[in-house]
């Protein structure tokens, strides 16, 4: 099937699927050998996206491809492949909330903790103790009760994220498959914040699920990184030359 089709396309999550996660989020890095296969799999002619919860720019500073679309803030961003920034419109009300939201966490004295995006505001605390993780969890317990209509919150892997609604990753995803109605598509990612990109893959689409540990998915196949993740992208390229 994936050699046969018109078009192919590999949409990435990129912490804790491609990259592993750090205490210290700036210095997470693609796992070994993967920023080779990645542009193998671009120049054999896979259109490659990026579909993440950081900021698109900063995202696309770290990668080893040049040209590549990428959806940042969990959909809120668009980079293009020409380097275009759009993003979504963001309410005044919900723009005050993740602004004071933003201090109140700061005044607090969890600056380390918080990470201010486009339409979010996300508390990480995989790198506190466990005082620290508590505390941080009875804040954005605090926090989720105050929040307006046009914000929702979603825990992640070591943290929790405030942000607009209306765009996710599967947004993202659908956006993708409108453009592309006749590629092949497949969906990498990991966390809770993938499952909406996994239920908005067409129906031929793949969804994969990376990670050491398995957890309840709407995912068809699950890969432990890095080396499952390597062959599968080195399969990838096989089939579809």
């Amino acid at each position: 099937m994936l050699a046969a089709a018109p078009e192919r396309l590999l949409a990435l999550d990129y912490d804790g699927t491609l990259a592993p996660f750090t205490a210290h989020r700036n210095d997470a890095a693609l796992y070994p050998g993967i920023a080779q296969l990645l542009i193998d799999v671009q120049r054999q002619g896979t259109h490659i996206a990026f579909v993440t919860g950081r900021p698109a720019q900063e995202l696309a500073e770290r990668l080893p491809l040049s040209a590549v679309e990428i959806f940042g803030a969990h959909g809120q961003e668009h980079l293009a492949t020409t380097g275009t920034l759009t993003r979504a419109p963001l309410p005044q009300e919900a723009r005050k909330w993740l602004d004071e939201a933003a201090g109140l966490i700061t005044g607090t004295g969890f600056e380390r903790a918080l990470e201010r995006k486009y339409g979010t505001v996300a508390i990480h605390w995989r790198r506190e103790d466990q005082d620290g993780r508590a505390r941080l969890t009875a804040l954005a317990a605090d926090l989720a009760r105050t929040l307006p209509a046009d914000l929702h919150g979603l825990a992640f892997d070591g943290g929790y994220e405030f942000r607009a609604r209306g765009r996710d990753k599967g947004t993202a995803i659908a956006e993708l498959s409108a453009r592309h109605p006749r590629a092949l598509m497949a969906y990498l990612g990991d966390d809770l914040t993938d499952e909406d990109a996994f239920a908005a893959l067409p129906q031929d689409g793949l969804a994969v699920l990376v990670r050491a540990e398995p957890r309840p998915s709407r995912a068809h196949l699950w890969l432990r990184p890095p080396d499952e993740l390597r062959s599968f992208l080195g399969t990838w390229m096989g089939v579809a030359r």
